[in-house]
C-alpha cells in the first residue's frame, strides 16, 4: 500500500531550494523582490513556493487580495526554518574551513645538516600559524630516508641525491658544495683544491656517510693521503674541532649554514657537492597537512651565499 504524502518524512518531499525561496519571500515581503534577490523569475519562485505548500498541504501565503500575505502557518514555519537554515549554513561553512585547516601529524625524515637552515624554520612558522599541526622529525642517513619513504615510515624526506625509483617523487631544490672550515685567513680562497686541505689534520664524518665516501674517493683519485684526526657523526663536533683544536673540518654547505659558520670556503673538486631534494611516495595518499608542508619546504629553500652558487656552477 502506497504511503500518503502526510505519512512520509517531509525531508524526502521538500527541497532546500524551496525552503530558501520561501524564507527569501518572507524577508522581502514580496514575491517580486524575493525573485530579484534569488536571481530567478517571479513565476519560477511563485511556482516553487506553491509546490512547497502543496507538498506540505499547508497554506503559507494568502493570495486572495492579489498580494501574497504570510499566514500564521507561514510565520511559524519561517521562524523555525530560518533558524535551521542559518545553522545549516554555519555548519557547511565550518566544514569548508576545517577542510583547509592544516592539522594532524606529518612525519618528516631528514639528514641532519638540513635541519637548522631549512626544515626547522619552516616547521616553526607552520606550527605558529596552525597550532593543530604536529610534526615528527627523524634524522636518518640518506639511504635510510629513501627506504623509510618507500615503507611508509615518513610522509616526506629531506635528503640529497636520491636514486631514481618508480615509486618516488623527487623534487630537486638546490645544489650545495662541500666546504672547508678552519683554514687560517691567509689561506682562504674563493675555491680550494683538495691538495690544499690534505696536509691539514682533518675532521670528517664517519665512512658510512655518503659525503665521506665522496671525499675518500676524491682524495684517492688524486693520490692524496689525508690525515683524519677526528671522525664524528655530529656536525657540531666537526666545527668545534676546527674552531678549538686547529683542524680543518669538511662538511656540506647546508651544514655550515645551519651552524652559522661564516668562514666556510667551497672546494673546487668537480665530483664533490650534492643536490638537496624533497622525496615522497608516488603511490601513497598525501593528506592536506603533508601537502602543505611539502609546498612550504619547496618554497623556502635556503639561499646559499652568492660565491658558493658560482662555485657549484663552476665545479659542475
Amino acid at each position: 500500500m502506497a504511503m500518503s504524502a502526510r505519512s512520509r518524512d517531509p525531508l524526502d518531499l521538500v527541497s532546500l531550494r524551496q525552503l530558501r525561496y520561501f524564507v527569501s519571500a518572507m524577508r522581502a515581503h514580496s514575491f517580486s523582490a524575493a525573485s530579484r534577490d534569488a536571481s530567478i523569475s517571479q513565476a519560477a519562485l511563485s511556482e516553487q513556493i506553491a509546490l512547497l505548500e502543496s507538498t506540505l498541504d499547508v497554506q503559507l501565503f494568502d493570495r486572495a487580495s492579489g498580494r501574497a500575505v504570510a499566514t500564521a502557518s507561514g510565520h511559524e514555519l519561517d521562524r523555525r526554518v530560518s533558524a535551521c537554515l542559518s545553522e545549516l549554513q554555519a555548519a557547511l561553512r565550518d566544514v569548508q574551513a576545517r577542510a583547509s585547516t592544516v592539522a594532524g601529524l606529518v612525519r618528516i625524515g631528514l639528514v641532519q645538516s638540513y635541519a637548522g637552515c631549512w626544515v626547522l624554520p619552516v616547521v616553526r612558522r607552520a606550527q605558529a600559524q596552525w597550532p593543530q599541526l604536529a610534526i615528527a622529525l627523524r634524522r636518518r642517513t640518506a639511504q635510510a630516508l629513501v627506504e623509510g619513504v618507500l615503507r611508509g615510515d615518513f610522509d616526506l624526506a629531506v635528503s640529497f641525491d636520491p636514486e631514481p625509483h618508480a615509486d618516488l617523487e623527487i623534487l630537486a631544490c638546490f645544489d650545495e658544495p662541500v666546504v672547508a672550515v678552519g683554514l687560517k685567513p691567509r689561506r682562504r680562497r674563493r675555491l680550494l683544491e683538495l691538495s690544499e686541505v690534505a696536509n691539514h689534520p682533518l675532521a670528517l664524518l664517519p665512512s658510512e656517510y655518503a659525503m665521506r665516501r665522496q671525499l675518500d674517493n676524491a682524495f684517492a683519485a688524486q693520490g692524496l693521503k689525508p690525515g683524519v684526526h677526528l671522525e664524528s657523526d655530529t656536525l657540531e663536533d666537526l666545527v668545534h674541532a676546527a674552531r678549538e683544536n686547529g683542524m680543518v673540518a669538511l662538511l656540506n654547505g647546508a651544514a655550515a649554514m645551519s651552524l652559522d659558520v661564516q668562514d666556510a670556503v667551497p672546494l673546487a673538486e668537480r665530483n664533490l657537492g650534492r643536490q638537496a631534494c624533497l622525496v615522497r611516495s608516488r603511490s601513497r595518499h598525501h593528506g592536506f597537512a603533508a601537502q602543505y608542508v611539502w609546498d612550504e619546504l619547496s618554497a623556502a629553500t635556503p639561499t646559499l651565499p652568492p660565491a658558493w652558487g658560482r662555485c657549484v656552477a663552476a665545479a659542475r
